[in-house]
């Protein structure tokens, strides 16, 4: 711009020279450059002491002219010339501030955006801010390259990619972004269309959401792992809202037994049993949350039990009542089974205290009876009176009896060795039984005899016996008069059930067994009596003493086997004998009796009764008898008086005879050893090595039987009195 003539006079150049001021580039400078032409004149006075004659506004400029004292104005042409030249001058410089604030505004935001913006034609980038090149890693330059679309986007996706821009997609997606130093993250897409003049364009926003789809990521894996709880620890998993099922897990569709489109759009109610519904519907209305119970129906309609579990929560931002239930059939199963089995153990500790008790009275009620039956025996052998030879046999009867009452309470108590073990044919025994029994049983009982081939047991025949005579003729009596039938099966069955798990007696498990079942039409028994029924002197009849099925539990017992009991009031009972089965066929054969040699006997007994009794009925028969008090006498007795046998009673005070064989044979003596006793405790006999004892005998015993067990002994034959 040319510097103004200050020096001129007239209007004409005043106007020139303002108006060569006003001929710039820069706005601003232009109009500072007229003013001070003005103010040389004394037109532009800044005090404004000569009065304004020129007044300008354009925006947020404002343009004051005020002439010196003694300065005309100009002319009004001229003033007019300057007015409209100062008026566009300042209109100019206006603009020229704006468009700088907007600059500036512009600049300020693109510096703080948070988002890479570019915008591009057909993919190639004709402009970017300086946030975009700040995420990618490149320069500005870099970035408008032709090829910068397929460096910043990942291999994979940039087909994908591309196609969007084909389609000239306008919203969002997400696309993988690569960085100049070859690190990745992933991306949000915004697109818009735009056009600049007449050619169409692409305004693209970009944001790094790597942190945002982490987030999203772990909330997916926490939902997916929630889900996975639930579907675990729950059974079915419904939401509803206001009582119409929304949303249902996969669970709830194999619970239910329908699809989830079946499920949606229900009330749920109609899954609720009738007996929950009342109580189901007050806890939606009234919108309480916890645990309760109630049942369902299930899959084939099936009423079922479930423990609900309910909390309030939000579905697609709406609020939803979602309930977690759990089958409870499994459960209830195992709390059944559970209180089964603990009234089993305290069953099975009640009776086996009630044995110990039972075995310890029989031992010592035995005792007693060789005193009594023996004395019995020698009055009866010197009496001459027939009275009192009556009264003699009387109480020999009476001490007969008592022994076979305290026989059933060892057999009770299970503590009963098993004598001449052979192959017991179940068939054969059930057919004796009935015709043993033909004029006992009740004339109305029908009875039906079903045998498997090879019922065959290896046991005592007599005790087995005596087991199914008693569980025939209790069958018998529970028909009470009245027309009914009796069935008896044996068969060898294949598998053993889970009902044995609930039997007495020994332990079931997988093997070869016969079971014999008894099964009666008569008034059955309620819960509280079959708990019972196996209790010694419990009994339902109005004479009985309660020790038939206690001896038969022990006998059974003492052949390795169990009873099963199953019973219903009104519709009869059955006893199941589960016995293990042999393949031997062969019966022992009885050993024929011979008279006794007299030898050299050694008693052993705590009890004075006992030792009076052998030693007179010994010495009868010829044989010399020496005795001792206790375990620790005899076997002082034993290096004393060096007998040929030594009958000894197993339990005694100071030292039992199991503890007196071990010492003898640990001290070298060789002697044959009887061991003798009311209660005959087998396990005890059975921690004896193989031939440290030749033979044992049951309390109280018959004069043949004690003198068969001590010439057996002396030949070295093992045998077992009872």
């Amino acid at each position: 711009m040319p510097a103004p003539d200050l020096d001129a006079e007239t209007d004409g150049d005043l106007a020139a020279v303002v108006l060569a001021a006003l001929d710039g580039e820069e706005p601003g400078a232009c109009l500072e450059a007229a003013v001070r032409a003005l103010r040389y004149r004394g037109l532009a006075n800044p005090d404004g002491a000569g009065g304004a004659w020129l007044r300008l506004q354009r925006g947020a400029r404002e343009l004051t002219l005020c002439a010196e004292r003694g300065v005309e104005p100009p002319a009004p042409p001229t003033q007019a010339l300057l007015e409209r030249a100062l008026g566009a001058a300042l209109s100019r410089a206006a603009e020229h501030d704006d468009c700088q604030k907007l600059s500036e505004r512009m600049e300020m935001l693109q510096a703080a955006s948070f988002e890479g913006i570019f915008i591009h034609d057909e993919g190639v980038v004709i402009d970017c801010n300086e946030r975009l090149c700040e995420i990618l890693g490149y320069s500005r330059d870099e970035m408008l390259d032709p090829i910068s679309m397929q460096r910043g986007v990942a291999p994979e996706e940039l087909a994908y990619a591309q196609e969007r821009v084909r389609q000239r997609f306008e919203g969002e997606y997400l696309l993988t972004c690569v960085r100049k130093d070859g690190s990745r993250f992933r991306a949000e897409f915004c697109t818009k269309q735009t056009r600049l003049g007449e050619r169409p364009l692409r305004v693209v926003a970009l944001r790094d959401v790597t942190a945002r789809e982490r987030t999203a990521e772990l909330l997916r894996e926490s939902e997916t792992r929630l889900r996975q709880i639930l579907e675990a620890t729950f059974d079915a998993v419904v939401s509803t809202r206001d009582g119409d099922v929304v949303d249902v897990s996969e669970s709830a569709e194999r619970f239910y037994g329908l699809s989830r489109e079946q499920l949606l759009g229900t009330p749920v109610l109609d899954r609720v049993a009738p007996t929950g519904r009342e109580d189901v519907s007050r806890r939606i209305q009234e919108r309480t949350v916890g645990v309760y119970e109630t049942e369902v129906f299930a899959a084939g309609g099936e009423i079922v039990p479930v423990m609900v579990v309910t909390v309030m929560s939000t579905l697609d931002g709406e609020p939803v009542r979602v309930a977690a239930l759990r089958d409870l059939r499994e459960s209830r199963r195992l709390e059944h089974e559970r209180r089964q089995l603990v009234l089993q153990v305290e069953r099975s500790q009640r009776l086996e205290s009630l044995g110990v008790l039972a075995s310890g009275i029989a031992h010592d009620f035995n005792n007693l009876l060789v005193g009594v039956l023996g004395g019995a025996e020698a009055l009866l052998g010197s009496l001459k009176d027939p009275d009192d030879r009556e009264m003699a046999r009387a109480i020999r009867t009476a001490g007969q009896r008592a022994a076979s009452l305290t026989k059933q309470m060892l057999a009770y108590a299970g503590r009963r060795s098993l004598s001449e073990i052979e192959p017991v044919d179940l068939a054969e025994l059930w057919e004796e039984l009935r015709t043993l029994l033909g004029a006992a049983l009740s004339k109305k009982a029908h009875i039906e005899l079903t045998f498997a081939p090879g019922s065959v047991v290896l046991g005592e025949r007599a005790t087995l016996m005596q087991v199914f005579m008693n569980l025939l003729t209790n069958a018998s009596d529970a028909l009470e008069d009245r027309s009914g039938r009796i069935t008896v099966t044996t068969e060898r069955p294949s598998d053993i059930d889970s009902r044995w798990s609930a039997a007495l007696g020994g332990t079931v498990h997988s093997g070869g067994w016969v079971l014999a079942r008894v099964t009666d039409t008569g008034r059955g028994m309620d819960e509280a009596t079959q708990q019972r029924i196996f209790e010694p002197f419990f009994s339902t009849k109005p004479r009985g003493h309660g020790l038939g099925l206690g001896s038969c539990l022990g006998i059974v017992k003492a052949h390795g086997g169990a009873i099963l009991v199953e019973s219903t009031p009104g519709m009869g009972s059955t006893f199941s004998v589960l016995l293990p089965a042999t393949e031997l066929r062969s019966s022992i054969e009885p050993h024929a009796p011979r008279a006794a040699i007299p030898c050299h006997v050694l008693v052993i007994d705590d009890e004075p009764l006992v030792r009076a009794h052998v030693r007179r009925l010994l010495e009868r028969h010829g044989f010399t008898v020496d005795d001792a008090a206790g375990g620790n006498d005899g076997l002082a007795a034993v290096h004393g008086v060096q007998p040929d046998v030594v009958l000894m009673d197993m339990m005694m005070p100071d030292l039992d005879g199991v503890e007196v064989v071990r010492r003898l044979r640990a001290s070298g003596v060789n002697v044959p050893v009887v061991l003798c006793s009311g209660n005959l405790d087998a396990a005890r006999e059975r921690g004896l090595e193989p031939g440290m004892v030749q033979g044992t005998l049951q309390k109280p015993f018959q004069p043949d039987e004690l003198l068969e067990a001590l010439d057996r002994a002396r030949d070295g034959r093992v045998t077992t009195s009872q």
